[in-house]
């Protein structure tokens, strides 16, 4: 009687077991996506001298920015994680009239992302989403003009060629097929503070890049459900 107790529950556990293991595949293989992104960035510079003082005329300029990663569903149905690179441009203009001086930044940088989004309803196909993400980027090239000066920032030691950028935003998709959506995305952007210190100044030079980025994307997914004709209806 024991004997065939145990036998019982043992079948009881593998059976279990297999249950949880096809769940924890399917759930895998399905939510599995490939993302392809690129848009525009309109960026401009929070900026303070050596001094402190702050520069208040800077102008926003208009870039590019291309981004590939990787998204993958995760804990509940609505939520996504993402990891991915992008190269992105950004810059501003500006002078300083108190001293008479041109100032000008061009900025490239190769960004890793992580991000979070969430789902938030659906509405004739369309699902509305909302974003979240953080980037480190690594200064490419990067150059600051001073009226005639032209100060090359990648072989600049003093400068700080790491970017640490924090977005939220939000957006829509809507699938074209059972192999490919698009999507249309907003994102706001502030980076935290990048300084120069040198020791001729009195103080340290900080800079702070705000953004303003509207992309479109394509999502590929990796893997097709066998359920999809009746989810995408």
């Amino acid at each position: 009687m024991k004997y065939k107790e145990f036998n019982l529950h043992k079948g009881m556990r593998t059976r279990y077991n297999l249950i949880m293991l096809m769940l924890i595949i399917s759930t895998t293989i399905t939510a599995q996506q490939l993302y392809l992104e690129t848009g525009k960035t309109v960026s401009s510079f929070d900026y303070k001298n050596s001094q402190g003082n702050k520069l208040n005329n800077l102008q926003a300029t208009t870039h590019n920015f291309m981004a590939l990663g990787y998204r993958k569903q995760i804990l509940t149905k609505n939520l996504f994680v993402s990891l991915g690179a992008s190269y992105a441009d950004y810059g501003a203009i500006g002078s300083d009239d108190s001293v008479g001086n041109f100032m000008e930044w061009n900025l490239t940088y190769l960004e890793f992302n992580l991000g979070l989004d969430y789902e938030l309803f659906t509405l004739n196909k369309i699902k509305f989403y909302t974003k979240g993400t953080a980037a480190l980027g690594l200064l490419l090239r990067g150059t600051q003009t001073l009226n005639n000066r032209v100060i090359n920032l990648k072989n600049n030691d003093e400068f700080d060629k790491t970017l640490i950028n924090l977005k939220v935003g939000a957006g829509l998709s809507r699938p074209i097929s059972d192999k490919l959506s698009v999507y249309v995305q907003y994102m706001y952007g502030k980076s935290l503070a990048q300084k120069n210190d040198t020791e001729q100044s009195i103080g340290e030079e900080t800079l702070k890049i705000e953004s303003h980025n509207i992309s479109f994307g394509l999502l590929i997914n990796l893997f097709i459900p066998k359920t999809s004709h009746s989810i995408s209806q």
